[in-house]
C-alpha cells in the first residue's frame, strides 16, 4: 500500500467503492467490499498487516490465492472475527475462529485484542510451510502437505497453490488495515 490510493489493488467478488485510501490506512467503508487484492502475485513472502475490527466483526486475510473463485476455498484465508461476540461464540469450528486457516486448520493459541483495538499478522509462506503469528505470538506453523484432507467439501491445503495474489476481505463490517508490508523471499 502506497499511501496514497489503491493503486496495485483491484476487487475480486465485490466492489471497488467500498474500500478506501485512507492516508496511513485502507478501509472498508460499505458493505460489498469482496476482497481488496494484490495485483501482483507472490509465492515465498513475509507479510505483515495490522488490522481491527468492530465488535461482532468479521473478516479476512488471504493469501495464495488465484484469480477466480472464492479466496478462502482456492488458496488461504487466515480468519479474523471477533471470537467471543455472542453470534460467533462456541458456534463455530475451531478453525472458523481468529488466525484459523479458514475451515482447514485450528490456531494452536488465541491472541487477539478486544475488538476496536489493532492486531498484528506477520506471516511466513515459503514452500508448504505457512507460519502465522498473532500480536508476536506463533498460533499457527503448519505444513500444507500434511493437509490432505479437506474440511467443509472444499480441497484440502496440500492441493491449494503454491503462489497467487494476496489481500484482505469485506465480509461486510466496517475494518482498517495498515503497516501493510510484504517481502518476497
Amino acid at each position: 500500500y502506497n499511501g496514497k490510493d489503491l493503486s496495485g489493488w483491484h476487487v475480486i467478488n465485490g466492489k471497488m467503492e467500498a474500500w478506501k485510501a485512507n492516508v496511513d490506512m485502507i478501509s472498508c467503508v460499505a458493505p460489498g467490499g469482496g476482497w481488496l487484492t494484490s495485483d501482483k502475485v507472490y509465492g515465498d513472502f513475509e507479510l505483515k498487516i495490522d488490522w481491527r475490527i468492530p465488535p461482532g466483526g468479521n473478516s479476512g486475510l488471504g493469501i495464495r490465492y488465484p484469480s477466480v473463485g472464492d479466496p478462502a476455498h482456492v488458496g488461504i484465508e487466515i480468519q479474523m472475527l471477533d471470537d467471543d461476540h455472542p453470534q460467533y461464540k462456541g458456534k463455530l469450528k475451531d478453525a472458523q475462529y481468529t488466525g484459523g486457516l479458514y475451515y482447514q486448520a485450528a490456531p494452536i493459541a488465541r491472541a487477539a485484542k478486544k475488538p476496536g483495538e489493532w492486531n498484528r499478522y506477520e506471516v511466513l509462506c515459503k514452500g508448504p510451510r505457512i507460519r502465522v503469528k498473532l500480536n508476536g505470538k506463533v498460533i499457527q506453523d503448519v505444513n500444507v502437505e500434511n493437509f490432505t484432507k479437506g474440511e467443509g467439501g472444499h480441497k484440502p491445503l496440500a492441493e491449494r497453490p503454491r503462489s497467487g495474489h494476496v489481500g484482505v476481505q469485506s465480509h461486510g463490517d466496517p475494518v482498517d488495515f495498515r503497516n501493510i508490508l510484504i517481502r518476497e523471499l
